[in-house]
């Protein structure tokens, strides 16, 4: 089903579009059937012939000093919206023609650029025509020397595009679980990034669909359960489309148990260097999902990297491949981390929402949001690989129960008991750190991590009593392994405080200040609900 809801802009398509000079020789300048990005998004329909003038990168007051712009189409190096902002809002130009990238080494890239349809006063939005900084640079020296032979330069710009209405979609499918209908697990993906967007996010919308087309037949064939959650397919406007769907529906998120996304998974790693990055849940949100999503992908690395396994053995062996036959032999480069945002799992853990969710990302990626971002670059072996991950991932957590909480819990229990280490590590080192203050605040900081790391591990296991019978075999285990990490982050608490004396000759205590006690008593709320915020406009998220 299409899911509709309000959105902050009217929908925009571009129809058609191509450029051409006209004088002193006749030169195309593109056509949006070689590439759409060859047009600014929020670009007005216009047909229009004009001369055309050059104003270096057009952002500042001092490009335009001795240039009559009005009635004129500009050139410029600078970003689209800042030169409409200056030629064409201040000073009455048609248009712009522009060029320029955020990424050096990159000469023959178009970006993909974006228009403001109004300004702050009311005045109407133009269009922007964009060139790749290697054609933009041959386009001035054209301009430079037309102008020295004193010769006109006019360009004509012809461009359709249809404005929609102001809404936006949530594309669903559903798999339906056998008895357990108000813990979905939810997984996402973005439509709406530009045209030939291939792996931003092209490759996570085609990853979900092959995810749900296996899983169905897995179903169908009697090789899988039919999971006893439902398991829910959200194809979205990126960010803003899941925000307006829970401030319509707040009900709807206390039927969601978990959320995984995918933004860019099919990046060819030796194109540009790539990692594929697994965002943990945040701090504020623990939950079995990270321990749960981190296991799988760590077997896939760990079985997708050579390594010398034995005496005589190839270097290139991987232990457990998992290769594509029309894919690269590349191996896994795969890492889970702390939490980032800026896609779709952010709506999920926000607090107003409160869904553990996590993604895979790819990063760094020098062709997001520009015309390399195209098949050339995507890997079908990368793309099976994060497939898999979030599809047994899936199907772990929508069939899990009672006979699962022994893996379960020994996953969570080795986890936390990971972390906490780690982060008792972390609080020994800044103890020893100088910079960070005197003693007595270093303490302070280092036993407020070993606190918040101690938290985090109970509420962790705490999450996964969901998949418990009451009173059960799997609440009693859970309840012990609790134990177990209160009992370890005692220890680790106490050997703070007696490295603490060893190497300060102080006992150790906290200072707290009457502020930090004032600000301990403290537990923030919410001001308005997420649909009082929509509602407001104060958060009606633009289209990413």
């Amino acid at each position: 089903q299409i899911l509709w809801m309000k959105a902050s802009s009217r929908g925009w398509n571009l129809r058609s579009g191509e450029v051409w000079v006209v004088e002193p020789n006749e030169m195309k300048l593109g056509d949006v059937r070689e590439t759409p990005l060859r047009v600014a998004t929020g670009s007005r329909t216009t047909d229009v012939t004009a001369e055309l003038i050059d104003v270096g990168r057009g952002t500042r007051d001092a490009d335009y000093k001795g240039k009559k712009v009005k009635g004129k189409i500009v050139f410029a190096s600078g970003s689209p919206g800042a030169v409409q902002r200056q030629a064409v809002w201040k000073r009455g130009a048609l248009g712009v023609i522009a060029y320029g990238s955020r990424r050096t080494g990159f000469p023959d890239q178009l970006p993909w650029q974006r228009l403001g349809s109004r300004s702050r006063d009311g005045k109407v939005g133009t269009f922007a025509w964009i060139l790749t900084p290697r054609e933009g640079q041959r386009l001035r020296s054209r301009l430079a020397a037309a102008q020295k032979n004193d010769k006109p330069f006019r360009v004509r710009v012809k461009i359709e595009v249809e404005l929609g209405e102001q809404t936006q979609a949530i594309v669903e499918g559903w798999i339906r679980g056998t008895e357990i209908h108000d813990q979905a697990i939810v997984l996402t993906s973005h439509l709406q990034e530009e045209k030939t967007s291939a792996n931003d996010d092209r490759s996570g919308v085609a990853s979900m669909l092959e995810i749900a087309r296996a899983l169905v037949r897995l179903i169908e064939q009697g090789k899988l359960p039919r999971p006893r959650r439902d398991i829910r397919f959200w194809w979205v406007n990126e960010i803003s489309a899941p925000y307006r769907y829970f401030g319509d529906h707040p009900e709807e998120a206390k039927r969601i148990l978990v959320n995984l996304n995918q933004d860019m998974v099919g990046a060819k790693q030796s194109a540009g260097q790539r990692v594929q990055f697994m965002s943990r849940t945040p701090f504020s949100r623990p939950s079995f999902l990270n321990d749960v999503v981190e296991s799988i992908l760590e077997a896939v690395r760990l079985r997708n990297t050579a390594v010398p396994l034995r005496a005589g053995a190839d270097s290139g062996d991987f232990s457990r491949p998992m290769l594509s036959a029309l894919g690269t032999q590349e191996p896994y480069r795969a890492q889970a981390v702390p939490f980032y945002d800026s896609t779709d799992h952010l709506v999920f853990n926000d607090g107003r929402v409160g869904i553990p969710g996590i993604s895979l990302t790819n990063w760094p990626d020098p062709y997001i949001h520009s015309s390399d971002d195209d098949l050339w670059q995507i890997d079908p072996t990368q793309l099976k690989r994060n497939a898999f991950i979030i599809a047994a991932s899936t199907y772990f957590i929508a069939a899990a129960g009672e006979p699962e909480l022994p893996r379960l819990a020994g996953l969570l229990l080795g986890g936390a008991q990971r972390r906490l280490a780690r982060d008792s590590a972390t609080a020994l080192i800044r103890l020893n750190d100088e910079s960070a203050g005197d003693a007595s605040a270093r303490y302070a900081d280092a036993v407020m991590l070993l606190e918040a790391a101690t938290q985090r591990g109970l509420t962790t296991l705490d999450s996964a009593r969901v998949f418990a019978a009451p009173d059960g075999d799997g609440a009693r285990l859970l309840a012990a392994n609790r134990d177990r990490v209160q009992q370890l982050g005692d220890s680790l608490r106490a050997d703070l405080d007696a490295f603490y004396r060893d190497a300060t000759g102080n006992q150790p205590r906290l200072n707290l200040s009457k502020e930090e006690k004032a600000a301990d008593a403290q537990v923030p709320e919410w001001a308005v609900t997420l649909a009082e915020k929509l509602g407001c406009g104060v958060n009606d998220l633009p289209l990413s």
